[in-house]
């Protein structure tokens, strides 16, 4: 049976460094662990077998980490690179909040392609995920599609692209707009989107949400059409502030939609929240039938789970006794309710 969703993102080790607590080793985190996290919290335990899930691993690699991933009962592809280092990360916190930090890359990264998928059934997944810059997403999404047509997969893919930090600012806008129009849901949050419009200096994370003048970009994007026939959605993450959530397939175009609140949970640290949200978001529209503004909703349910500790989130039953499994002691339905009457108010 095909997957439903498969990220083409990196899984990072990372080394954790805190300023008043010991440091943590080979923390297994980037956007490719962290969307899979939410594709895997949308389907729950009887779909968990419809996400693929790839990983490059050095000869480093944790077998508790495979192991921790393999007890999410997905379809996993380990792809051994011998010789070779797996890709790992320095993400250092400068206070005791977790709020402000640094990160680099300390090896050389194994970023999977395509072509890591070309041997297994991941490649005919019905959805896949991005982060990338927009030529490196151009290449991907050729390669992708033309290894699909080879190998007989007649059906196009829902493909959800993350842009790479980096890669936005205004220099680069039209790559990104080119870009958009391969895509099903092209999504920055809203300072690396602002960054695509404005000098990088004059925006700062403190600053008020703008939420007309982010409306007012994301009309840049729906004019220049994002996807084939240009339905496609722009979702801009703004953390606390919620999404917004813009398409020519919405009446009016634009719907913000807020985050999820709940007095139970506690935010820690927000890395890897919008993964999460994107790993979700593409689970929800290719394998449950969900619009883009339901799936945004599910997404933002499912990023939650990602705020509340440091690395990925403890599935704590996986047993077929267990009528629901629970993630940090609590359960994606029961949030999704809460959701529900939080949207609702």
């Amino acid at each position: 049976m095909a997957p439903s969703f498969v990220s083409l993102g990196m899984v990072v080790l990372d080394e954790l460094r805190f300023p008043h607590a010991p440091t943590l080793y080979d923390v297994p985190g980037g956007s490719g662990a962290y969307s899979t996290l939410g594709a895997r919290l949308v389907a729950g335990r009887d779909r968990s077998h419809e996400i693929g899930c790839v990983v490059l691993a050095g000869d480093d690699f944790p077998e508790t980490t495979l192991a921790q991933f393999e007890s999410w009962g997905m379809e996993l592809v380990v792809a051994r690179k011998p010789g070779r280092q797996s890709t790992r990360g320095l993400l250092v916190y400068e206070d005791s909040v977790f709020g402000r930090k640094t990160f680099q890359y300390t090896t050389e990264r194994l970023q999977p392609a395509p072509r890591d998928l070309a041997s297994s059934s991941l490649l005919s997944s019905s959805a896949f995920h991005l982060l990338a810059s927009p030529d490196l997403a151009q290449e991907q999404i050729q390669q992708l599609l033309k290894l699909r047509e080879s190998s007989d997969i007649k059906s196009r893919p829902l493909l959800v692209w993350e842009p790479l930090p980096g890669s936005c600012k205004p220099s680069m806008r039209e790559q990104q707009l080119a870009a958009a129009k391969l895509v099903d849901v092209f999504s920055p949050n809203h300072l690396e989107f602002q960054a695509l419009f404005e000098d990088s200096k004059s925006i700062s994370g403190d600053s008020t949400l703008d939420r007309k003048l982010l409306e007012q970009y994301a009309e840049t994007f729906l004019d220049s059409g994002i996807g084939p026939d240009s339905r496609g959605a722009i979702i801009v993450r703004a953390g606390g502030d919620g999404c917004l959530v813009s398409s020519n397939s919405i009446r009016g175009q634009h719907k913000w939609l807020p985050a999820f609140h709940d007095n139970q949970s506690t935010i820690v640290d927000a890395t890897g929240a919008g993964n999460t949200f994107l790993g979700a978001l593409a689970f929800a529209m290719s394998a449950c039938g969900k619009d883009v503004l339901q799936a945004s909703g599910l997404a933002s349910v499912a990023a939650s789970f990602s705020l509340q500790q440091i690395g990925l989130p403890n599935l704590s039953s996986h047993r077929e006794s267990e009528s629901q499994e629970q993630w940090n002691g609590d359960t994606f339905i029961r949030r999704c309710g809460l959701y529900e009457n939080q949207i609702a108010c």
